[in-house]
């Protein structure tokens, strides 16, 4: 399988980079505990997300090539502050109805340090952004889909899934107008 590329950032949209590392797509395993078990004073509030945008995630070099992607950005916040680890869930269906079975594994995730090095239990929002390939593998061209997001914490609390609909790129990556 091909990996996709992601972004990291903060509340303020600003794009960091070198600060994580990612999953194959179909890699749904659950997020590891990244700060060896320890769960602080930070560890009972559940992330709520605030926000979901599909969009043309641009044209990205992958192995094989430069590819168009379908960028599936987050926003979430946490009262605890518990968000300098961060993961990303997302299931997917092309019937545009309010609802994506997310009964089974998630297709799609992602894990990111997104803050190493802060002091536990202050980072109360954050967002990550994936991007994965188009190409007729996950996801055809200049369609619409509907993805359900769920946000991850750094103590393995998960948000409600959040659903979104948005159409992936053409296959010259230019902007989707699928209906």
């Amino acid at each position: 399988m091909r990996p996709f590329l992601f972004a990291l950032f903060p509340a303020s949209l600003l794009t960091l980079s070198g600060c994580s590392s990612g999953k194959e797509v179909g890699d749904s395993s659950d997020p590891p505990d990244l700060h060896g078990g320890d769960t602080g004073d930070c560890n009972a509030n559940t992330p709520v997300l605030t926000s979901v945008d599909i969009n043309n995630g641009g044209v990205q070099t992958f192995d094989d090539g430069d590819h168009p992607t379908v960028g599936i950005e987050m926003q979430v916040e946490d009262d605890d502050g518990d968000l300098d680890v961060l993961s990303m869930y997302v299931w997917f269906d092309s019937v545009v109805d309010g609802a994506v079975d997310v009964s089974g594994d998630a297709p799609m995730a992602v894990e990111a340090w997104l803050f190493d090095g802060v002091d536990e239990c202050t980072k109360f929002s954050a967002g990550l952004t994936m991007k994965p390939e188009v190409s007729g593998g996950l996801f055809e061209y200049n369609t619409r889909y509907e993805f359900a997001v769920v946000a991850v914490d750094h103590h393995q609390v998960a948000s409600a899934p959040l659903v979104a609909d948005g159409v992936t790129p053409q296959e010259d990556g230019s902007n989707g107008n699928a209906p």
